[in-house]
């Protein structure tokens, strides 16, 4: 019996700290998110951190991930990487990558929307956001 209380509590520990609202990282600098991961609350970050967020994308049906705004704390850097195939392909998706570097202190919202720029009054097909603070 003794030996189930423990196990339960261990179970339950390891639980709760996977509970936690923690940033993923690479390298203790750099936090990383996909489009299937929620930011937190508000990210905590310091002046020289890193956030990526990368996300499937496929320019050829005109839907591509951009800013809502632009940023007054953060560096920004987008790359597209098309995915690899046997033979050349068009119309073959891809992946987008942002990365924000931290190069003031304050709190901004970055906001990403997957629209089509000629589609203004569309809603968004996808968007993520993450509220950031910089110290």
């Amino acid at each position: 019996m003794k030996s189930l209380v423990c196990m339960t509590a261990v179970v339950l520990g390891a639980g709760l700290s996977a509970c936690q609202s923690s940033s993923p990282t690479l390298d203790g600098r750099t936090h990383e998110y996909a489009l299937t991961q929620k930011c937190p609350t508000l990210l905590e970050m310091k002046v020289g951190e890193n956030l990526v967020f990368n996300a499937p994308e496929n320019p050829s049906t005109g839907y591509q991930w951009q800013l809502v705004q632009p940023l007054k704390l953060f560096k920004t850097e987008e790359t597209y990487l098309q995915n690899e195939a046997e033979e050349a392909v068009v119309g073959a998706g891809g992946e987008k990558t942002f990365r924000f570097h931290a190069e003031t202190a304050g709190q901004e919202l970055i906001e990403l929307v997957y629209v089509r720029a000629w589609e203004s009054s569309k809603q968004p097909e996808q968007q993520w956001q993450c509220r950031v603070r910089v110290s």
